[in-house]
């Protein structure tokens, strides 16, 4: 009797469960997107990353069986598939000036520079590969060496107390790459790689980049290279350090650029849109344009760890804050990083840079819990695929407008690109638990003809590395375009012309 007792209490329960979860599946949300007439677009330059110059020099002689063909087997025909944009990539300034050239910062001493060091032939190959698919290189030299001609100071990269001295180092350097090397790559120069971090004020960051500015207009390289200045952290939200310099770099910085890290999965879309804006609004009052100079979630861990760096969800949300950041009209954005390197041939794994859009070699991973399910070496992420929509479809020198939407974006938002060869890409992120009903309508130009569905979808990704193929079958859009985007899914459509 009391079982069945418990049985006739049980069923409505269960049917009431089971109506919930029906309820739930099919729960979806509705907006539109639109380009109005009067919308403006945004001229963008490039879809980038970084790619730091360590395979060669500290990668293979540290790493558990990464070899120097990797780079020309696997690595270069990722970046080739990927169809990379533009590069931000590191140096430090003892790689080619290990000790002072001279006791005088005005006149470079050749003999006292090695630009044939290890970490300089791993820089190399970067630039080669640059060179060969026209792309614009973004050097970042990163800081002074501690304890050094340049800095008094301890630590691993640190500011520099001899502004004409490190001044002196950068202008070397390229003059080498650019002069000697013949590098026509090489687009801006970036003198110090988040210098906010090393407790340095406004003022004194300004004098480093006058300091800058001034040598290479000594040296007559100014005209080669563009000045890209502050690449301040984004500092938990606030704006001080870029205010205070921003005024001060007229007539010395051609484009400024910030970082961030603090956007993450229950950030609402208008708020990295607002982010970005204020950013843009700073550079503006100059005359001058904000880029992105690198990115990455929230889930930051130290200096070499984000904890969703290998979940699907990450993909979604790095392809949301980047059209975001477009749409709020950043005029590049790189992320932040690649694929995994260690950044020194002494470090151990916990220092190894886990923060790029591939593994490295399967047995760096040895003492992972998830080791036996990495499918070999250089492993894809799932981000990989994500960020290459981007990469591949939203072209340098795009047009970009925003689109506004008819209700709270929420965790979701949508981008109108126009690139150079006439195709129109809307690509449109849903971070959100449901689907997404969405309608694309464009007053400018009418979403009309054939077009290409690409899909990033958990569960739907290939296992090899290969990118994205568009959906089968001919798809058509009469005027707009009206589709159900599944829960923590990206789509993207291509219409030719």
């Amino acid at each position: 009797m009391q079982i069945v007792m418990k049985n006739i209490f049980r069923r409505p329960l269960m049917l009431s469960f089971l109506c919930l979860s029906c309820c739930g599946m099919n729960a979806q949300r509705a907006l539109e997107y639109k380009v109005s007439r009067e919308t403006r677009p945004n001229r963008i330059r490039c879809v980038g990353v970084e790619l730091d110059a360590h395979f060669h020099a500290n990668h293979v002689p540290r790493s558990e069986g990464a070899k120097i063909e990797d780079w020309a087997n696997v690595i270069v025909p990722r970046i080739r598939d990927m169809q990379v944009q533009s590069l931000r990539v590191m140096v430090l300034p003892q790689w080619y000036e290990p000790q002072n050239d001279n006791d005088n910062p005005a006149v470079a001493e050749k003999s006292g520079f090695c630009f044939d060091s290890p970490q300089m032939q791993s820089l190399y190959p970067i630039l080669d590969l640059a060179q060969e698919m026209d792309l614009p290189v973004t050097i970042v030299p990163w800081g002074a060496a501690p304890e050094s001609f340049m800095s008094s100071r301890k630590g691993w990269i640190v500011q520099p107390e001899n502004y004409e001295e490190y001044a002196e180092n950068i202008s070397a350097l390229l003059c080498h790459l650019i002069r000697e090397r013949k590098y026509d790559c090489i687009d801006e120069v970036t003198p110090g790689n988040e210098p906010d971090g090393w407790g340095i004020s406004p003022d004194e960051y300004v004098a480093i980049c006058k300091a800058l500015h001034a040598r290479l207009k000594q040296d007559r390289i100014l005209k080669r290279v563009r000045l890209n200045l502050i690449d301040n952290t984004d500092r938990g939200g606030r704006f001080d350090f870029i205010e205070e310099c921003m005024p001060q770099l007229k007539g010395i910085a051609d484009v400024v650029n910030s970082h961030t890290y603090i956007f993450g999965y229950d950030t609402p879309t208008e708020k990295i849109m607002q982010w970005e804006e204020q950013n843009c609004r700073i550079a503006a009052r100059i005359g001058l344009r904000h880029c992105v100079g690198e990115f990455g979630s929230d889930q930051t861990v130290g200096a070499s760890r984000q904890k969703d760096i290998d979940q699907y969800r990450r993909g979604v949300l790095m392809v949301r804050t980047a059209i975001s950041l477009l749409a709020a009209g950043a005029y590049n954005i790189s992320y932040w990083q690649l694929f995994d390197q260690y950044y020194s041939r002494y470090d151990n794994y916990a220092q190894m840079q886990q923060l790029g859009m591939w593994k490295s070699v399967k047995a760096d991973y040895a003492t992972e819990a998830y080791f036996d399910r990495i499918a070999g070496d250089y492993e894809a992420r799932p981000q990989f695929y994500a960020y290459s929509l981007l990469t591949r479809f939203v072209r340098p020198g795009a047009k970009v407008y925003r689109m506004a939407a008819d209700a709270d974006m929420g965790l979701t938002n949508a981008l109108c690109v126009r690139n150079r060869d006439k195709s129109w890409v809307y690509v449109v992120a849903n971070q959100e638990n449901i689907p997404l009903s969405v309608t694309l309508r464009n007053e400018q130009h009418p979403l009309r003809g054939s077009y290409e569905q690409y899909v990033y979808q958990e569960g739907r990704l290939p296992a090899d590395g290969s990118q994205l193929k568009p959906l089968d079958g001919v798809r058509e859009a009469a005027g707009s375009l009206s589709v159900d985007i599944p829960a923590n899914t990206v789509m993207l459509f291509r219409f030719s012309r």
